[in-house]
């Protein structure tokens, strides 16, 4: 992945990296699958009314038996169920990151690239192409190295499709 901290001759600590999901805004993928999985409810629903076990034998092994099946409902509801929607979440999350990386190659989507001091001051480009993009995070992270601001625009000369920053 292309991502790079350069600490600039001033003293400052700037992050480089290509964006996965720019709409995300900050927030990681990981917060969304954790927050998710935490909004799936418990349900408790009533048991029904058990027929007269008449003669059927120990008081004590009828209640061990309830007890095991009672036990068994309780983990399928409170473990089985959200750890099988988590599942499905991740499964669902894949499909779309790897749709998302197919349609950024076939359509040439630009990828975009953000530099941020840890601060307020966050600059974007966006860079059609995944070489592309890795060597503008290259070029922005060794222009902050050797102290020069982050550039206005930035565009790939010799890649074709390449955008100019929206800086």
């Amino acid at each position: 992945m292309a991502k790079r901290t350069v600490t600039t001759p001033s003293g400052e600590v700037w992050q480089v990296r290509r964006l996965w999901a720019p709409r995300l805004k900050g927030e990681r993928v990981w917060s969304r699958v954790r927050r998710r999985t935490r909004r799936v409810g418990r349900r408790s629903g009533e048991l029904a009314d058990a027929p007269d076990p008449g003669c059927a034998g120990d008081l004590l092994d009828d209640l061990a038996i309830a007890a095991v099946v009672v036990l068994v409902v309780l983990f399928v509801v409170l473990v089985g169920i959200p750890l099988l929607v988590a599942l499905l979440d991740l499964v669902v999350i894949a499909l779309l990151t790897l749709l998302g990386v197919v349609a950024r190659v076939v359509f040439r989507r630009p990828w975009v690239i953000e530099a941020t001091d840890g601060g307020a001051t966050r600059r974007t480009w966006r860079i059609a192409g995944w070489r592309a993009s890795r060597e503008a995070v290259d070029h922005i992270a060794g222009a902050l190295a050797h102290g020069h601001p982050p550039p206005t625009g930035y565009e790939m000369s010799n890649r074709p499709g390449a955008a100019p920053g929206d800086g």
